[in-house]
């Protein structure tokens, strides 16, 4: 072929290609403007005769910490002394504050999942998180780049699951957050928080587990549900801080750090011993 020939033909192929490429790593989506949450906060307040008193109830079948504070220094103080506020699955508080005013709408409340006492008693999930005989690849394994490597996703998995796979529970336990209203993607960190997600949550190991990057509305559990080992529970996607389809899957322990929650390190994942997982190799459920 003459050099005049391999630039007519092959060089606009290779330009094509290459366009393509770049292409499939823009994103076009605006981000989106307001924050979904993965259930509703459950509270009451009241005040009658100088006395404010605030219920808060937990909705979902997991502890959770409630910190509490305010703009007033003296009720801050108050509240600093009690916060958290842990609640067991489905239980519920009621704070009193005396002779301090009407506090109701000036009580700030923020929470964090699970109660960090509590012991994790398996090193090991029983089941990939798609179905019983299905392949796909191990597209990002642990402490790796570029976004396993911090303490919120050290020890995630990312499997090549395309928009519309199903995604199995990888164990039983209960759904305490689903989030599935979101639609896009993009690269940058800004859209970290905008992945649609599922959180289930083991009782008997106290374990975590996350899936995420779902398809919008590919949710097919609710929030209270009790799932099996093996159970479909989503459709997977590509929403959020991603470049590409494909399953974020996570297990996760609660600390007392910024987070309130932590990546958990595997001894086994289904079949497959964690520390002799290779990225890109092919991982049969």
């Amino acid at each position: 072929m003459s050099k005049l020939s391999f630039k007519k033909i092959v060089v606009p192929i290779a330009l094509i290609f290459v366009s393509f490429q770049v292409l499939k790593k823009c994103s076009f989506y605006a981000l989106p403007t307001e924050r979904l949450s993965a259930f509703e906060i459950d509270i009451d307040e009241s005040y009658d005769n100088g006395e404010y008193q605030l219920i808060i109830r937990n909705p979902v079948d997991c502890p959770l910490r409630f910190f509490l504070n305010c703009q007033n220094e003296e009720v801050n103080e108050i509240l600093n002394a009690i916060s958290p506020v842990l609640l067991g699955a489905k239980s519920d508080t009621s704070i009193i504050i005396k002779d301090k005013g009407d506090l109701k709408g000036k009580i700030g409340l923020s929470l964090k999942w699970g109660d960090p006492e509590l012991p994790i008693l398996s090193t090991q999930i029983g089941s990939l998180p798609y179905p019983s005989g299905k392949s796909y690849k191990l597209l990002q394994g642990n402490n790796s780049n570029p976004t396993h490597n911090h303490q919120g996703s050290r020890y995630a998995f990312d499997f090549t699951l395309t928009v519309g796979d199903t995604v199995t529970s990888a164990q039983d336990g209960y759904v305490i957050g689903v989030v599935d209203g979101y639609k896009g993607w993009g690269m940058s960190d800004k859209w970290k928080s905008f992945g649609n997600q599922i959180i289930i949550y083991d009782t008997t190991s106290h374990l975590f587990t996350m899936y995420g990057h779902l398809k919008q509305h590919g949710s097919l559990v609710d929030v209270g549900d009790y799932v099996r080992i093996g159970q479909p529970i989503a459709l997977s996607g590509k929403t959020g801080q991603t470049t590409e389809e494909h399953l974020h899957f996570n297990v996760l322990q609660a600390d007392r750090g910024k987070r309130g929650l932590k990546s958990y390190a595997l001894d086994s994942i289904g079949t497959y011993k964690v520390d002799q997982l290779k990225r890109c190799q092919w991982m049969k459920n």
